[in-house]
Parts: C-alpha cells; structure tokens; sequence
C-alpha cells in the first residue's frame, strides 16, 4: 500500500470514528418538573446516572439534557422537601418526558448524600434539613438551622455562637464536611462556632452512626455534611438574592448567589455567592445583652467541568465574622463574680449598640478545594485537595498601649489530601477503598505578650479505609474497617514562661457493620454498631490560663493538678477515646400517618470533658475555672419524629429528643448534657391560593425540660466561704459539680407564614417568622452565659427572596 493510499485510509477510519461517536452522543433528554397541581417546579435538581450529569429547572420547570451516549440511564429528581422521583430512561435519540414530584410527609428513607466530588455516601441512621427548611431559617447559623432535628441540640455562649451537638456530644466528636471537605479551624473551643455560611448549601444532612467511617477518627458523635448544589453544566444565567430583617438585635442580612454555564462549551460550569450580616446587641424580655452583636462578610465561587467519563471542580470561600462576647461575664473579683451570678440584670448592662468591644472574637478562615473524577469500566476514582487557613483572634480589656492588641492570636494552616476508588460489581455489591491524609501547623501570631493559650503544633495524620455495600433481596448490608495513624510535634511555653517540647503519636483501628431491612415498602427497619476511636486535640492536653471567650479558665489534662507544670504524656494515666455505638431506627408510613423512632447507646470509654474545679483570680479577673479529665461515659437517647395529615392541606408534626448522660466510671452525671425537648408543630399549606404559590402558616411550640440529671451545685459563694474559714468547700467530695443549678423548664411558642409570587422568569418568596411570642423568660441549660444573663427574648424576622 502507497503512501497515498495509506493516508486516505487513515482520513477514512478518523471520518467513521468521528461518524460513529456522534451518532453514540448526540443523545437529548428534555422535559419539565411539575408538582401535584401541575405546577412548574422552578430549582429542581435533575442527576444523570452513570455520568453524574446534573441540571437545574429552570423558572418554568424546564430542564435539558444534550450530548448524551445512547444507553440507560438512572434519573433522580429532588426538590425542596419533595419526595425523590426516580426511574430509568433509555436514550436512542430525542427524549422527552413530564416529571411529577410529590409533596413529601416525612423524610423517611435512606438519604443520599452527595459531596463534591460526585461521591455517593449510603447512610442508614440520619436526618436531612432540605432546600425549603433552610430558606425558613435563612438568616440564622449553622448550629441554629441544625437545631430543628431531632437529636441534634447546641452548646451555646450567648446569643451569637452556637455550636451542633448531635446525640450529647460535640466539638472534637462531631466532624463537619464543607462542600466535601473537613472543616478544620479551632473547633476545640465549646465557643468556637463553625466557620460556614449556610446560604452555601442546598441541603444539610446529619448522619447519626458511624457509616461515614471513611472520613476519619473525629465522628465519634457524627457526621454533619453541607451538601451545596450542583454546578450548572448549560448555557444560561441564574442566581438568588435574599434579604432578612430580624427585630432582636436589629439584624440584617443580605445574601446573593449567581451561577449560569458557559456558551457553547456544554459541561462547563460557575457560581459565586457572598453573604453580609450585620447585628447589635441582642435582647431578653427584660434587658439588653450589652456587647453581643456581630458582623459577618463571607464570599465563595467554583468552577467546574462535568462530562459522562468525569470531571473536576475548584472551589473558593472565604468567611469573616466579629462577635461580641456578654460584657458581663468580664468580672473583676470573687464577690463581683459572685454578684454577677445572682443579681437580675448582668453587669455593665446598657442602651442598644452596634458596637462590637472588648470582650470579643475575630475570626477568619479560608478554604480552597481542588476535586476530580474520572469512571472506568465499573468504578470511578477520585481525588480531592484541600487547604484551608484559620486566623482565630480573642480579645479581652487591656489598658494602654495593649488596648488593641489580642489577648489570643492564633493561625491554623490544614492541607487534607483523600483519594478514593469505588468498584461496581453490579447493583447488588460495590466496594470502595482510600486514603487520607493530613498536615497541620498551628503557630501563634507573635505581639499578643502573654503566654499562649495552647501551644504550636504540627499535626500529621494518615487513614486507610475499606467499606463495601451489600444488597440482597429486602437487606442491605455495609461494612466498613478504617485503620488511622496521628503524629504530634508540640512547642510552647509553660506558666513559667519556660520553653517546653513534646512528640507523641497515636494509632488505632475503627470499624462499622450496619443493615437495612424493608418487610413491605413503607416500613424499614435500619441497625448500626460501630467501634470508633478519637486521639486527644492539643488543646485538651496543654491548654493554659484565661480562656476570655468562654469567660472561664482552662488547664489541659498534662498540667499538674496543684502545680499546673506540664507533665509527660507518658507518666499520666491518659489513654484515647474509645466509642461503641449502637443505635437502631425503625421508620413506620401509612397513608396519612408516617412516623420515625431511633433508639441509641453511645458508651465511650476514658472520655475526656472540662470539669468544673473551682474558682481562680489574677490580673486579668476573677473567673470559673475548669480541668480537662477522662472517665467513661454512656449516652443513651431516643429521638422521634412523626406526621400526621388529617386533611390535604393540613400537617401535624411532633418530634422529641430524649437523652441521658452519665458518668459511669463514677456514678456520677455529666455536665452540660442538653435536657430533654418536644415539639410539636401544625401547618396549613396550599400549593396555590388564587395566583400566588406556596402559601404556608405554621404555630410550633416548644417544651424544654429542667435538667434533672445534673451534678451536685457548689456555689461561687460557698466556696468563697470556705476559704475565708479555711475549710473545704467540697467536704471531700471529689463528685462533679456545677456553679449553678440547672435553669427552670420552659416553653417556647413560634409562627411563621410564607407566600410565593411567580412571574414569567422571576419568582419572589415571602416569609415572616416571629420567635418566643409570648416573650417568657427562659435559660438554656447548655448555654454558657446562663451564669449571668437569660437568653433571647421576642424576635420577628421577615425574609425576601428574589429568584431568576
């Protein structure tokens, strides 16, 4: 064969190929989303399986899929607490098809949770706060939205910092994956809220169990996972603009989102987002909390490209808040303090400000995320990037030149890195294995001229993990085992001002086994025993002095007790947390009446907590002070939650949240354990009252239990006594013990309504929300500040947003 020959041979075989892969790909898929009363359904995500394609409705409900390979496809639809629609299509050429949604009763069935890099995450125990629950809690933070699920509470300090607790524990046990990523900044702190807008997400799950066992050893308590929206993949541009105006603290927020795809270059797609807040001092019925406002800026963006073969992603976001702490929890003697506790109106109490003074936070934290995707015959693997820096800066009053200057002042630089690949036998077994790995520098920010609270660290951690998912007829099986390594190089210096250093490392295996069983379609019965493990944080070890934050001070576990010198891990009985977690979730739905009960047993063996010790003065004040230390704990809880629809337009929800804490190595009982809650809500919701769209009103009322199951009470005053007697205030009880004694029980009743406006390419949603109507009087048990001040009193807010 010649040369010329050969060469139109070639030209032929590129044209057939050519010819051949636009006749397997030139494939569309269109159609339009519609609710019950046919409706469009404007938001909707419509997902592409295998592909992982995704798409947005539009304000019509339209949605269009091009470029597709000929073959089946799986297709999920969800939206806004609708029930997820999903079936098969098989793509020969042109399809199109009308999809009805319906209203969802209750969230029963297994959730599925999807992360950045397309990943699909199977859990059997969780609960889900959707695109429509976010929107009527717009304006609030995360740990506040997250409080409407059962068996998810907060630890709070005052009205601006709230923090998740899911089944009674939080801070190191509770880890938060932010579009996929770990959030890491110095959440050791009870007072150190999540840095995370949630006008990022589209949905929030909480997994309850251990199933996510491939993210590492701080899940002891769970996993809260900030699901954000697909990236468009068409040519087009959208966004959303909401406004909210709260009454309590004279708050407003203004938050802004735009996305679209780019011109003829299908798969491609951006956003950006940004968020503003701004909020002075808060109030309770009777008096204004004097120094509790906050400002907030946030700003995020992605880019993205998404084909049937795979993909990538690059996302950026920065958040910025400034909190105020309660100025009067600043206290400057025994007998102030003790005042401080008693008297009806805190300390230093006056008019409503903006201002922001001292005692106060600064806190920054970036983030930035590479991800990709690639399939291969019958797996995909993964790979995912993340930096994040945290600059975390407490203020307290200092007199002259230091009048501006940080009392604490500290950088935190993580670099995670997580490779991951699944394996799909069929639909009946996959299997997926990874692994993670972790640097992490933690330096003080040199001029603050005291002793650093914690000292600096590096941090290198490594994880090796396997789960696979087995589906037989009416079970559904996961098992998964995880083996984790941690290494700690510590610098700092002591009371003394003295220079010490430390290296330590940990290691230790985790494992999960959990099944779902479904005797008929709408009842399911789900179990889960998990063995999980958690190496100590440098802050629970080596923490030192004035915590201003928490308006207490902290001692770490190898501080000695009388001395406070800083001892050798290896000559203390310090061991790491081990957990044993069982829980069991059985789901019940008839036509009208759909119900969910969970039962659970977290025994955790040589848990570490802040005790309360007493009472410590120096320069900077006089303040409670606490100890870390280790027992065994057990946590054993119910939650609950039902719907009952005794008419088309009427729903009846309850929820509760039962929980006991214990101290089983002592018998004794834990501190800052939430009490006990019931819910109970009724709303009257229509679809479409004349030309306006999604009317809803909703009364909820809210019971919340005194703590019962609390410590003995020692009193700043008791102990006061005692040493001007020289005696002791324990009588050599060495049993725990609180300042106080737990708040009152008390009954909270709420109201919202919303409405929607729809026009030809806009829609606009209306809502009112008005809190604590009756304005009682109450205190949070898990509230720091209720030494010295009553929580929120009244709140009306009212939220606007504007979609196109």
């Amino acid at each position: 064969m010649n040369t010329k020959h050969a060469a139109l041979l070639a030209v032929a075989v590129l044209v057939f190929q050519t010819i051949s892969f636009a006749q397997q790909c030139n494939g569309t898929f269109i159609g339009q989303v519609l609710d019950d009363s046919n409706e469009p359904v404007a938001g909707a995500s419509i997902l592409l399986y295998p592909g992982q394609k995704g798409s947005i409705t539009d304000i019509g409900g339209n949605f269009n899929f091009t470029g597709l390979c000929y073959g089946t496809y799986r297709v999920r639809v969800q939206y806004l607490g609708y029930e997820t629609a999903q079936f098969e299509i098989s793509i020969d050429g042109n399809v199109s098809r009308i999809i009805h949604i319906k209203e969802r009763v209750l969230e029963l069935p297994e959730i599925i949770v999807e992360d950045e890099m397309m990943h699909t995450e199977h859990a059997h125990n969780l609960a889900r706060l959707s695109a429509k629950q976010l929107a009527e809690s717009a304006g609030k933070t995360l740990g506040e939205s997250l409080k409407e699920i059962p068996g998810v509470n907060t630890i709070q300090t005052g009205p601006g910092i709230f923090k998740p607790v899911i089944h009674g524990v939080h801070s190191q046990r509770v880890l938060i994956l932010n579009h996929g990523i770990r959030q890491e900044g110095q959440q050791w702190g009870a007072e150190h809220a999540p840095e995370i807008d949630p006008f990022i997400a589209s949905d929030i799950a909480v997994i309850k169990d251990a199933t996510s066992i491939k993210y590492g050893t701080d899940a002891i308590g769970g996993v809260i996972v900030v699901n954000p929206p697909p990236l468009p993949e068409e040519k087009g541009i959208g966004g959303t603009i909401t406004t909210v105006a709260q009454s309590n603290g004279r708050s407003a927020t203004l938050s802004g989102m735009l996305e679209g795809g780019i011109r003829n270059q299908e798969g491609w797609g951006w956003r950006v987002q940004g968020t503003a807040k701004r909020t002075g001092d808060f109030h309770t019925p009777a008096y204004s909390l004097t120094n509790t406002g906050v400002r907030e800026l946030n700003f995020s963006t992605s880019v993205g490209y998404h084909n049937q073969r795979g993909g990538f992603e690059i996302f950026f976001s920065h958040f910025n808040s400034h909190i105020g702490i309660l100025k009067g929890t600043a206290i400057g003697n025994q007998d102030d303090l003790q005042d401080a506790m008693e008297r009806p109106v805190p300390l230093y109490t006056s008019s409503f400000s903006y201002d922001i003074e001292e005692p106060r936070q600064e806190v920054g934290h970036n983030l930035l995320k590479l991800s990709g995707h690639r399939k291969l015959n019958n797996s995909e693997l993964r790979l995912q990037y993340g930096f994040q820096n945290n600059h975390r800066k407490e203020f307290d009053f200092r007199i002259g030149d230091l009048s501006n200057t940080p009392d604490l002042n500290l950088r935190l630089n993580t670099h995670t890195v997580e490779t991951e690949w699944e394996y799909f036998r069929s639909d009946k077994w996959s299997i997926c294995a990874g692994l993670t790995g972790m640097f992490q520098q933690n330096r003080k920010v040199f001029g603050t001229q005291k002793v650093p609270f914690i000292p600096d660290f590096n941090n290198v951690s490594a994880g090796l993990f396997g789960v696979t998912k087995i589906n037989m007829d009416k079970w559904v099986v996961d098992l998964g085992l995880r083996y984790d390594f941690r290494y700690y190089s510590v610098a700092g210096y002591d009371y003394k001002n003295s220079l010490f250093r430390s290296e330590m490392n940990f290691n230790n295996i985790s494992a999960t086994a959990g099944a779902t069983v479904g005797s008929t379609q709408n009842e399911t019965l789900n179990l889960n025993i998990s063995s999980s493990w958690r190496p100590p944080h440098v802050a629970e070890l080596y923490s030192v002095g004035t915590h201003q934050s928490a308006a207490a001070n902290e001692y770490g576990f190898l501080l000695n007790d009388s001395t406070n010198e800083v001892l050798d891990i290896d000559d203390v009985s310090f061991k790491t947390e081990q957990a044993l977690k069982f829980i069991t979730t059985y789901q019940r739905r008839w036509n009208t009446i759909s119900f969910e009960i969970s039962g659970y047993s977290n025994y955790i063996f040589n848990y570490i907590y802040l005790r309360p010790e007493g009472i410590t003065e120096n320069v900077r004040g006089t303040y409670t002070y606490f100890r870390y230390t280790q027992t065994d704990a057990l946590f054993l809880g119910i939650d609950f939650s039902g719907s009952w629809q005794p008419h088309r337009f009427f729903r009846i929800t309850p929820k509760a949240s039962l929980l006991r804490g214990s101290d089983e190595r002592n018998n004794d009982y834990l501190v800052f354990i939430p009490s006990n809650r019931y819910e109970l809500a009724v709303r009257y919701e229509r679809p479409k009252v004349g030309s306006l769209k999604n009317f809803f009103v909703e009364s909820k009322g809210k019971y919340v239990s005194r703590q019962s199951r609390a410590p003995r009470v020692v009193t700043v005053e008791d102990i006061s006594d005692a040493q001007e007697n020289g005696t002791d205030p324990f009588d050599g009880d060495d049993s725990n013990f609180d300042f106080m004694a737990p708040p009152p029980a008390y009954f909270l009743w709420n109201a919202s309504a919303g409405i929607s406006v729809r026009g030809d390419k806009t829609q606009y949603e209306f809502r009112i929300t008005a809190e604590n109507l009756l304005n009682n009087s109450y205190r949070e048990y898990t509230n720091r500040i209720r030494y010295y001040a009553d929580d929120l009193g009244r709140n009306f807010a009212i939220s606007i947003k504007f979609i196109f």
